[in-house]
């Protein structure tokens, strides 16, 4: 009677890597059928080379509207407000967003983290009509903030003039929240300060640099327990930027209102006066910004008047290059500038769609290309920054929305 065949340990052995190989091949298979958080958005679908960071107010919702761009992301796409974690929920129009998005390859742009910063937050030292004091920043708010108290502890929101004065695009009061403040650091006749409010404990050789400082105030003095210099080395993986400020004329090149400076050669900008703009560029190869298109979205409500004279604070220390504030604006490399007039890779060529027409906003009426002022509070969805108003009053994100 013959035996059966034996099978060997290596035929066995090589059985079982097929059948694993097999399963393995199925999974991966059926995952990359699943969109993330039901976007529609499949992971590992990152066409993008490289990423663009974009900084600017959320303008509205359905995804994020930030400088004129959809911006998609996950149902658990990770949010920090002010260094802390947040949910969805959180989000505001009218909050200055940072994030480093990637475009797909059917044109939509995702990002993959949300970050949310405030420009000052602390107490309101003073109220005067629609001007606030927070920290010793002069703030110009909507008519609404004029119901708010000395002593109450809020978070603000906005762009800063090329003056030093913050245009708050949202005022949100917050309890419990640490004393912080982001701006430009000067040297006053008392030492080192940002706008109005004296700074102890602080490098000196950071004067000239835009600083991000947290600690506990008194008698209009900030005792600094943590710093760091805000110079987007946050968005990592950018290779491009494009970011919302309020621009003058600094010689070759471009002064943003929070005291950085991008390299544009005399192309790009206001020819006099202030304008506020979303700014589009190249990072060149020792990381400064190489400036290669920009559009102005209106003055916005709080602007200086435009035209000769009224370019804000002339006397105001300047910053440097955008990315490292005290080296001095040298002859750009490595970046690959476009014809002047036209719009950058990844920048929006005009108003988001389903944005406001001109002058829509309430509260104020606005010239071509203007903003109506803000009427009551957080700036509601169906608004948009359209080169016109924004839209009327409006809760939060409320949850959900992509």
């Amino acid at each position: 009677m013959s035996r059966p065949p034996l099978l060997s340990r290596r035929l066995l052995l090589t059985g079982f890597w097929l059948a694993g190989t097999a399963i393995a091949h199925a999974q991966v298979k059926r995952g990359t059928d699943q969109g993330i958080g039901g976007t529609g958005i499949k992971r590992g679908d990152d066409h993008g080379i490289g990423g663009t960071g974009i900084v600017g107010l959320i303008q509205r919702f359905g995804s994020i509207y930030v400088n004129g761009e959809r911006i998609t992301y996950a149902d658990d796409v990770p949010v920090r407000i002010d260094g802390e974690a947040a949910g969805l929920k959180a989000l505001r129009i009218g909050q200055l967003a940072r994030v480093v998005a990637t475009r797909q390859a059917d044109g939509t742009l995702v990002t993959r983290n949300i970050t949310i910063a405030s420009e000052v937050a602390g107490p309101i030292e003073a109220v005067k009509g629609n001007e606030l004091t927070v920290l010793g920043q002069k703030i110009v708010a909507s008519d609404k903030e004029k119901k708010l108290r000395a002593g109450t502890q809020v978070a603000v929101y906005g762009l800063r003039r090329t003056d030093g004065v913050i245009v708050a695009s949202l005022v949100e009061p917050r309890r419990g929240t640490a004393e912080r403040v982001t701006g430009l650091v000067e040297r006053g006749p008392d030492g080192l300060r940002i706008g109005g409010l004296k700074l102890n404990g602080v490098d000196p050789q950071l004067v000239g640099q835009r600083v991000q400082i947290e600690g506990s105030s008194r008698q209009g003095a900030m005792q600094a327990l943590r710093t760091r210099i805000d110079d987007f080395s946050d968005l990592a993986g950018a290779s491009r930027l494009s970011i919302e400020a309020y621009v003058q004329r600094s010689g070759s090149n471009l002064q943003l209102g929070s005291g950085l400076i991008a390299r544009d050669g005399s192309r790009f900008g206001p020819a006099a006066g202030e304008a506020r703009m979303v700014v589009n560029g190249a990072f060149d190869r020792a990381r400064g910004l190489q400036v290669d298109s920009a559009r102005a979205i209106g003055p916005g409500p709080g602007s200086p008047p435009q035209g000769p004279g009224g370019a804000g604070n002339t006397g105001r220390s300047p910053g440097g290059s955008i990315l490292h504030p005290n080296r001095p604006a040298t002859t750009p490399g490595g970046s690959q500038p476009v014809v002047p007039g036209t719009t950058a890779p990844g920048s929006s060529p005009g108003p988001a769609p389903g944005s406001a027409p001109t002058g829509q906003g309430p509260g104020g009426p606005s010239g071509p290309g203007g903003f109506g002022a803000p009427s009551g509070g957080p700036i509601g969805p169906g608004g948009g920054m359209g080169g016109g108003g924004f839209g009327g009053p409006g809760g939060g994100m409320g949850g959900g929305r992509r």
